[in-house]
């Protein structure tokens, strides 16, 4: 099942990259249509901006921490798929379904790990040698 839930992560980053070049043409276009140039405006163009960066970041963050879940264990790799789940689920702003399908993809892995039994997190034992 942890298996599972490594895969989804590394697929929702996969499925983030394409979503964050969405959301940087929809940052482009404002851009482009004079958005920084109009008041009432330029407020709506730095939230996209902002999206556009973190979806990037969230993306990246996916990737490594789905490789690396059973090293990370249980509350920092749960905890972070729920974060980077947010983050792609505030790109419902700009109607993107690459966001919302990563962040569903986040949300069920978040759901496994969170599920997962302790035995399958890799745990570092202090082995001592007999005499």
């Amino acid at each position: 099942m942890l298996n599972f839930a490594m895969v989804l992560m590394i697929l929702a980053g996969i499925f983030g990259l394409p979503a964050a070049a969405c959301s940087g043409a929809c940052a482009g276009i404002g851009a482009a249509a004079g958005a920084s140039n109009d008041p009432n405006a330029a407020g709506g163009q730095a939230i996209m901006e902002t999206l556009m960066w973190l979806a990037v970041i969230a993306s990246f963050g996916s990737i490594i921490v789905g490789a690396l879940v059973k090293k990370f264990g249980k509350m920092v790799s749960g905890v972070s798929a729920l974060l980077f789940c947010g983050i792609f689920g505030m790109l419902i702003i700009q109607m993107n379904v690459l966001g919302i399908l990563s962040s569903l993809m986040l949300l069920i892995a978040a759901i496994m790990i969170f599920v997962a039994p302790p035995e399958q997190f890799r745990s570092v034992q202090k082995v001592e040698m007999t005499r």
